[in-house]
Order: structure tokens, then C-alpha cells, then sequence
């Protein structure tokens, strides 16, 4: 898939402007996802299930950037987007493009490399811990579930106002993985908020020639304990 740069609509008021460079199987998080457009389209919503709206956002796997600019917008807050190393020159990219349209929302966004495999990486005061990490289609093998829990338990505040947000396809070579992710947040002490699930369409087309139809599942998640 060639380079492009898209918009799309969150609402009827607010478009993001991204930049996609060549898709390749080695750099995923260089394009676009369906979850991460379902998942910006519900943070509207989600205010009401979030306690601690107005402080800072950690975004796991921001890819493109939809999701955090997005919740920098909706929510009017700060939110810091993650990825890495190799994804974050076009993030920041991205990031320049919606500068002003973040800053009329009253929002800011930052970009920083985060590895979940490096578990040295973590703040080094309670301070700089989020209340609210967001993370859209984060699992593609089996290691990640654990992975992405550890980085979360890491980085969020160890309060119970706190809040995980995901939101990921329901591809049918993952079941296994989706489950391993609900056991590992169980494990380590978080208790399900809500879920749903919504429906959009690939940028791929089934043999019909029609866009291809893609369940997804989301789920806010609170600390128990």
C-alpha cells in the first residue's frame, strides 16, 4: 500500500489529518486500524465511566496517532503517545499536522518511544503515572497480552479511579490471545468496567469487492485492589 494522507471524521465536528508512509508486514503501526477509529469515535462517550477525566493520557501502541490526538481533543487534556522507536518519526509527524487543532481543543500531545518488552522503563515517581491508558488492536502474537499488561500495571497509577481502555478486532487466529489478555489483567488485579463490541470496515475488500466488515471488542478496566 502506497504512502497517503487521509482524514477522518471522529465526529461531526472534528477530523484528524494523518500521514501513512508505504505499508510493509515488519511496520504495522504505520497504518491506520479500524479499532483505533471506533475506539476515538467512543471517547465521547466514555466520559462517564472515567472518574478522572481532565488528568493526563498514556496511549500504548498509538501508532498513527488517531486515538491519542483524538482523546486530546474530546477530553480537552494532555495525552502522551507511545510506540517504538521505528514508528515514532511519522507519529511526531502526525503529531505537527493536528498541532492546532489540539491546541483550539484545548489538549497537547507528546511522543516518546516505549518498549513493553524493556521493564526498566518506568516512572520513577507516582507523579508522572497516568490515570487513564488507552491501547487500539495492541496484540498481534501470543506474548503480547502479558506484555501489554505489565506495561500498563507500570505505568498507571495505583489508584481505583484509574482506567484501561482497549479496544481490539475480533480476529478469529486470536481468540486465545484475547482471552490470555482478560486472564492477565484478572491476575494482576483489574476488574472489568464495561465492554461492547462495534463494527466498521478494513481498508481491505472481501471477494465481493466490498470493504471488508470487522467486528471489534472494547472494555474499560479498573483497578481492584
Amino acid at each position: 500500500m502506497p504512502a497517503m494522507n487521509r482524514i477522518f471524521w471522529i465526529n461531526q465536528t472534528l477530523s484528524i489529518n494523518l500521514h501513512e508512509p508505504s505499508l510493509t508486514e515488519d511496520n504495522l503501526g504505520l497504518k491506520t486500524w479500524t479499532s483505533s477509529l471506533l475506539l476515538s469515535r467512543r471517547l465521547a462517550e466514555f466520559r462517564r465511566y472515567i472518574p478522572a477525566i481532565g488528568t493526563r493520557v498514556l496511549e500504548l501502541g498509538a501508532g498513527t496517532g488517531l486515538v491519542g490526538i483524538s482523546a486530546a481533543c474530546i477530553w480537552n487534556t494532555d495525552v502522551l503517545l507511545t510506540d517504538l522507536p521505528e514508528i515514532i518519526p511519522n507519529l511526531q509527524r502526525n503529531l505537527e499536522r493536528n498541532e492546532d487543532l489540539v491546541e483550539q481543543k484545548k489538549g497537547s500531545v507528546k511522543a516518546r518511544a516505549l518498549d513493553w518488552a524493556d521493564n526498566t522503563d518506568i516512572p520513577t515517581d507516582e507523579k508522572d503515572k497516568f490515570m487513564i491508558i488507552l491501547a487500539a488492536d495492541p496484540i498481534y502474537s501470543a506474548d503480547h497480552p502479558k506484555m501489554l499488561v505489565n506495561t500498563v500495571c507500570r505505568w498507571i497509577r495505583p489508584q481505583p479511579e484509574a482506567r484501561f481502555i482497549v479496544e481490539l478486532p475480533l480476529r478469529d487466529r486470536y481468540d486465545e490471545e484475547r482471552q490470555a489478555l482478560r486472564e492477565n489483567l484478572r491476575d494482576r488485579a483489574f476488574g472489568l468496567v464495561v465492554e461492547g463490541t462495534d463494527t466498521g470496515y478494513d481498508d481491505w475488500h472481501g471477494r465481493d469487492g466490498a470493504p471488508a466488515e470487522v467486528e471489534c471488542w472494547w472494555s474499560i478496566w479498573k483497578l481492584t485492589s
